[in-house]
């Protein structure tokens, strides 16, 4: 298998984590809603749901290469110790900085899940991979189309338009974030089917545009409705906070069009866009860091900026600032460790193998 990596899926992967960390300007901002006018609430909103496509897409993109795929314990391995590293190192620089830093003492000795919830309830995916795959493998075309509509009906469309989170299965809010195992493992049989059953629809490019530019419009429209009605006591409509949701029917829809058009997007490979894709999951252990953040977003007063443009410029400009300071300090760590963390990776990985796992590599 080649080991070049399709730029294209890579670009989006950047993209991903830029809504995330834009969506991040605003909910961790010092943002005064109160008296706002429409527009930047319309504003606000479409920030605040692209984050969640980030989170969607970002799991997407792992699942797409990962189904029909064997588990390996190096890739567990590679994260947590990603997430160990950035979590002491930002400690201790922040302690020999004189920060007055307020936590737990399992936040710094367990950081999954205590407070990086996308990584928890990642790595539990990766974990329950090898299961899905099995599951995928022996089904039908016809029986997975039906689990898939049932799965939709009951992750998607009921807590979007009736009842939100009516489905938990214990792996929430409370425990992993605000994104459950469940949607995960959703998006994980979604990119399944794509990829075992790939289709005119799934394959056309100019199809899947067309679907994305729905999305785009149809979920614009419902946020435009929303910010109207948004009154100012700062509290907004049940339905609009139900859209905001990774589970949301809209999140899902503008996420796999993403997905979709990219995937048919000529493949090619840029060495840059893969040097800097390869940081991205250090972008989000970083700024979105229990410490940083109070750090970071303490200092960003949104309030200041009246109007919905100067909120959205000033939003683009400080979280494409953050993404680039946070992968540079990816690109230096990569420099200085890479070597020593790949070792641990490959010896601690394969006795995992050996031990718990399967031969076969991905």
């Amino acid at each position: 298998m080649s080991n070049k990596r399709n730029s294209s899926f890579e670009l989006l992967r950047i993209v991903s984590m830029y809504l995330i960390v834009l969506h991040h300007f605003v909910v961790h901002g010092n943002t005064d809603i109160g008296g706002v006018y429409p527009l930047k609430k319309f504003t606000m909103l479409c920030m605040t749901i692209g984050g969640k496509v980030g989170v969607d897409v970002f799991v997407m993109i792992g699942a797409y290469f990962l189904v029909g795929k064997s588990f390996k314990f190096k890739r567990v391995v590679k994260l947590i110790l990603m997430i160990i590293f950035y979590t002491w190192a930002i400690y201790i620089i922040l302690k020999l900085l004189n920060y007055n830093l307020q936590y737990q003492w399992y936040e710094i000795w367990l950081p999954v899940p205590g407070t990086y919830w996308f990584a928890g309830s990642y790595i539990v995916l990766l974990f329950m991979a090898p299961v899905l795959n099995l599951v995928i493998e022996n089904i039908t075309q016809e029986q997975y189309r039906n689990i898939l509509c049932f799965l939709t009906l009951i992750f998607v469309l009921i807590p979007t338009f009736i009842i939100p989170n009516i489905v938990d299965l214990g792996l929430s809010h409370s425990e992993l974030g605000n994104s459950t195992v469940s949607i995960f493992i959703y998006l994980y049989l979604l990119m399944g089917y794509i990829r075992k059953y790939p289709s005119k629809f799934t394959n056309s490019i100019i199809t899947n545009l067309l679907f994305l530019m729905l999305g785009l419009i149809v979920s614009g429209a419902f946020l435009g409705l929303g910010s109207i009605y948004w009154n100012d006591n700062q509290q907004i409509p049940v339905y609009v906070m139900n859209s905001l949701s990774s589970n949301s029917f809209f999140v899902v829809w503008i996420s796999l069009g993403l997905i979709l058009v990219f995937k048919n997007i000529p493949p090619f490979t840029s060495r840059i866009i893969n040097v800097v894709a390869g940081g991205t999951f250090a972008v989000y252990l970083i700024h979105d860091n229990q410490f940083i953040r109070g750090i970071l977003w303490g200092k960003v007063n949104n309030s200041q900026y009246q109007s919905s443009s100067n909120f959205l410029i000033h939003g683009l400009e400080i979280s494409l600032l953050t993404l680039i300071i946070c992968i540079v300090i990816e690109l230096v760590r990569q420099i200085f460790f890479n070597r020593a963390f790949g070792i641990i990776e490959k010896k601690l990985g394969d006795l995992l193998d050996r031990k718990l796992g399967s031969k076969k590599d991905y």
